[in-house]
């Protein structure tokens, strides 16, 4: 009896999830470029962190995906919560010195 109210319930969610995504494709378009300039920042963040790669090249991509970032994502309060993404986690400590704003 769970299983099938928990099935009942994964349909319905990533049924409304689609069904939001596909109504509201700005809000769905600011998501994706969030996603995608927050993942090439710590990716940036984790090669710099292991010595895969120099402070200044490190530096140069958190600019080169905040600026992506400002320029794909359509709200600013999205945009904000990016930007300030880079004072939380390894960007509070190990990366500080990279943080572009």
């Amino acid at each position: 009896m769970l299983t099938i109210r928990n099935k009942n319930f994964t349909k319905v969610f990533l049924f409304s999830l689609i069904s939001g995504s596909l109504s509201t494709p700005v809000m769905a378009n600011d998501i994706y470029w969030y996603g995608w300039s927050w993942g090439g920042m710590s990716a940036a963040c984790s090669a710099y962190q292991y010595n895969q790669m120099s402070k200044e090249d490190a530096k140069s991509l958190v600019k080169m995906f905040l600026n992506i970032g400002e320029e794909r994502i359509n709200d600013r309060n999205t945009y904000l919560e990016l930007k300030n993404l880079q004072t939380k986690g390894a960007f509070k400590d190990e990366c500080k010195s990279l943080r572009s704003y």
